[in-house]
């Protein structure tokens, strides 16, 4: 199976354009951490907003780019795989190169439906 690799950087620029796809009237601050400097080291995005859908909403949708799944029960933190199939049909799993994406939003939904 093949696997691909996506940056911080570029799957930054995914979890923007997803966000402005799904919810175009709302205005996100998307933004790495802390800068990528080792592969090795834990990267986060941070997802703000004031006003649109609600935190569940969106830590649902960007869920997919995350790839490590936190324990809360046990406190550990596991590896997370990611599956798509490519334009040949084939399975390849796909790593992000993101380890959570913290969303701070309203709890509840500002949007008409």
């Amino acid at each position: 199976m093949t696997t691909v690799v996506v940056t911080a950087e570029e799957t930054l620029e995914m979890v923007s354009e997803m966000l402005q796809n799904k919810f175009p009237s709302t205005v996100f601050a998307v933004r790495l951490e802390d800068p990528v400097v080792d592969q090795d080291d834990i990267c986060g995005v941070d997802v703000i907003w004031v006003e649109g859908p609600s935190r569940d909403r969106v830590e649902d949708l960007l869920d997919q780019f995350q790839s490590v799944n936190w324990d809360p029960s046990t406190g550990e933190l596991g590896t997370r795989a990611h599956y798509a199939v490519n334009e040949d049909g084939d399975l390849i799993q796909v790593l992000f190169n993101i380890d959570y994406i913290f969303c701070d939003g309203p709890a509840l939904a500002h949007e008409q439906f």
